[in-house]
């Protein structure tokens, strides 16, 4: 018998798994309440993945011998593989108690790495460490628990123990790098990554981990060489080719991406998030071939597991309650994938203490030229700096005038954008901040995770992000209630801020009205209707209804700020396609903002997108330019906005809920040009007697904020 346990078992280690089997079985038929052949079978079958075969050897096992080291062992990893954590981790932690088992105080590390339990995880791992203070799983461990609670010192001081005494692993130099790239060490993490590499390269993740620094680092066709490898090495694995297309869509290489997406369709594989990342690239390109049918493919696919970009999502879909959904989803993937650590209160000092004033931090990454800049910027100058102390945390550093003016109206500002997370969060808590409030959510150059953290009293969600974050991390939203009315607030995590006017803080800018066309290489004898938003926005169902309407009425033009050469050979070929006249677009080039809200004075009628609304694009258009708009509104907060704009501005008339309610308005105004004239007259007139708004809606905003405190 001895004979054949020693095969059995030396066919199992070397993998030969139906020989072990049929030897197990065989000697099991003959002794069969062995539990150590039990044990060795449960094994085998939870290597075979055949689960429930495995549980009940091992089970049998258990209740001939319930101290069994092994059998615990392997009981625990077998209710891992069922994600039922904490009974794996009663098994883990019985045969501790029973057998100070080394491979359980691993395994039940491991776990609460998983579930970010890293507090609990560095109680127990010390206690392993005293049990083990030499083995190297440990010791990793310990390091990541160490990182993750705050005292990157003594986890780095781990690793460079490892270097010394050469005994890394390919765990560690995964989770070493990881931590260095973490902190922008970017070359000692290259440098680590790469030993790992040269060790094995075909390591999926370490080469997706390269991929990561590179781009970090800027060296794109390095990145895409380890990513385009990585998915070779697995050409179905769903994360692998998710990190494929997102980086394609990053470099704006949407092409690209797309084939890699029909091939997961085409399997059958997380088909709502590749269909989704599919019709991203076509809006991006107004490649708009078959964009009907993914549209009608994803709204069938669509459901509570969703999670895609949110603020792309946005483009071409209105569903608040997806909106909610998938945000919530995605904060949850966001947080696991920057490994924000834990802060230890007494690890913040240097605090900046001024008496008696409110302090409220700004976070962005648009203190530049941009949208939310021409927005904001008179709210920071308008501040009653006698009872509000103001810091600005600036995400993106851009020289200019944009950044000087930010600069000289706040108390303090800070670039942000070379520190690590757990620095500026670091920062951010020294500053003993009553109310943070974060206005790029979201968006590009975001960095929400930050808020999952008590860097103030009050966290806010405001203006640049249109929607909610998905996340109790943040304590309000401040909208209009037009933009989000009572019946709507279930569809948003935070709670609902109230401005008394228009959610928007834009400064009317004194200019002339009245300039000659010519400057601005405009048409003069044509009926312009003008749309500024960037192609994502413009979606064919809307481009379709502007193109009948000049088929309609000859002597109109349609003015689009598109500068992308690809983009309009893809408008020209769909244009041929329908029949549609596309010689009568005009294609605006790029001039600066103020010359921009002079030459929109020139359109005749400013055209709305949907299901996302221009947002500056439409308050430009109405309180700078003065030109009639007509908008599309619907259900989201990306879809409200120009009606809550409109609303302000007592122009109802304007706001129309439906396709078919959109054209018959642009078709009734270009009838009747003389109600225009009329509109235009009302909206010069409404500019002229706010030029003052910013000190009123200021007033406003304040209030609400010693609202906040007051509470």
């Amino acid at each position: 018998m001895n004979l054949d346990i020693k095969k059995a078992i030396s066919f199992h280690q070397q993998g030969q798994l139906k020989e072990a089997e049929e030897l197990y079985l065989n000697i099991l038929s003959k002794f069969p309440q062995d539990s150590g052949i039990l044990q060795l079978l449960g094994t085998l079958y939870l290597q075979k993945n055949k689960v429930e075969l495995s549980k009940e050897y091992l089970e049998k096992s258990f209740n001939i011998d319930s101290n069994n080291p092994s059998t615990l062992n392997n009981l625990g990893n077998l209710e891992k593989r069922l994600k039922n954590y904490d009974k794996a981790m009663d098994y883990f932690q019985i045969n501790i108690d029973k057998n100070n088992f080394l491979g359980s105080w691993i395994n039940k590390s491991n776990i609460l790495i998983q579930l970010q339990k890293y507090q609990e995880g560095l109680e127990f791992i010390k206690k392993a460490i005293n049990q083990y203070p030499e083995n190297t799983k440990l010791r990793n461990n310990y390091a990541v628990f160490l990182y993750n609670c705050g005292f990157k010192k003594e986890c780095l001081d781990i690793y460079r123990d490892f270097d010394r005494k050469k005994i890394h692993f390919n765990d560690s130099y995964l989770n070493y790098s990881r931590i260095l790239h973490l902190n922008k060490f970017y070359k000692d993490a290259l440098f680590a990554i790469n030993k790992l590499i040269f060790e094995d390269d075909k390591n999926i993740v370490a080469l997706k981990h390269r991929f990561l620094i590179y781009k970090d680092l800027k060296d794109l066709k390095k990145a895409e060489i380890d990513i385009l490898k990585a998915h070779e090495l697995n050409k179905f694995d769903i994360f692998t080719t998710k990190t494929l297309v997102e980086f394609y869509v990053d470099s704006k290489k949407f092409d690209e991406a797309i084939p890699y997406c029909d091939l997961m369709i085409s399997k059958n594989i997380e088909t709502s998030y590749f269909v989704m990342v599919k019709i991203s690239c076509k809006i991006y390109t107004g490649m708009w071939d078959g964009l009907v049918k993914d549209l009608d493919l994803f709204n069938n696919k669509a459901d509570d597991t969703i999670m895609f970009r949110p603020l792309a999502l946005k483009y071409f879909n209105d569903d608040a309650k997806l909106h909610k959904k998938n945000a919530e989803n995605y904060w949850v993937q966001r947080l696991k994938s920057k490994q924000m650590p834990e802060f230890q209160e007494n690890l913040i000092n240097n605090k900046i203490e001024t008496k008696n004033k409110i302090k409220i931090g700004y976070v962005s990454g648009d203190i530049r030229k941009h949208a939310v800049f021409h927005l904001i910027q008179d709210l920071f100058l308008n501040h009653d700096k006698t009872t509000f102390e103001i810091y600005v945390y600036s995400l993106v550093k851009r020289e200019g005038p944009e950044r000087e003016k930010v600069i000289k109206n706040v108390d303090y500002f800070f670039d942000i954008n070379d520190r690590s997370n757990d620095e500026i969060v670091k920062l951010m808590q020294s500053h003993s901040l009553d109310i943070a409030i974060d206005l790029s959510g979201y968006t590009m150059h975001g960095k929400s995770e930050i808020f999952n953290f008590s860097i103030a009293k009050k966290k806010i969600n405001y203006l640049g992000y249109p929607g909610t974050m998905g996340t109790k991390s943040y304590d309000y939203i401040i909208a209009d209630k037009v933009i989000i009315p009572e019946e709507h607030k279930n569809l948003y995590s935070e709670k609902v801020l109230y401005l008394d006017e228009n959610y928007q803080p834009f400064t009317p800018i004194p200019f002339e009205n009245d300039f000659d066309r010519k400057i601005f290489n405009l048409p003069e004898n044509c009926f312009i209707l003008g749309c500024l938003s960037r192609i994502e926005k413009i979606l064919p169902n809307v481009f379709n209804i502007w193109m009948r309407i000049m088929k309609k009425h000859l002597d109109i033009c349609l003015a689009l700020y598109i500068t992308d050469d690809k983009v309009k050979i893809n408008l020209k070929n769909y244009c041929d396609q329908n029949n549609f006249d596309f010689n009568r677009i005009i294609f605006l080039d790029h001039i600066n903002h103020l010359d921009n809200l002079k030459r929109i004075s020139m359109f005749d009628l400013y055209l709305d997108t949907y299901p996302y609304n221009g947002h500056t694009g439409i308050s430009d258009s109405l309180f700078q330019s003065c030109v009639p708009t007509i908008s599309l509104n619907g259900n989201s907060f990306a879809s409200r906005v120009s009606m809550s704009l409109l609303s302000t501005l007592n122009l109802h008339t304007l706001i129309t809920t439906s396709e078919k309610e959109y054209e018959e308005k642009i078709d009734f105004y270009c009838l009747n040009r003389s109600e225009l004239k009329k509109i235009r007259e009302h909206l010069l007139d409404y500019k002229n007697k706010n030029f003052n708004r910013m000190k009123s809606f200021t007033k406003n905003f304040e209030n609400l904020m010693l609202g906040l405190i007051k509470s």
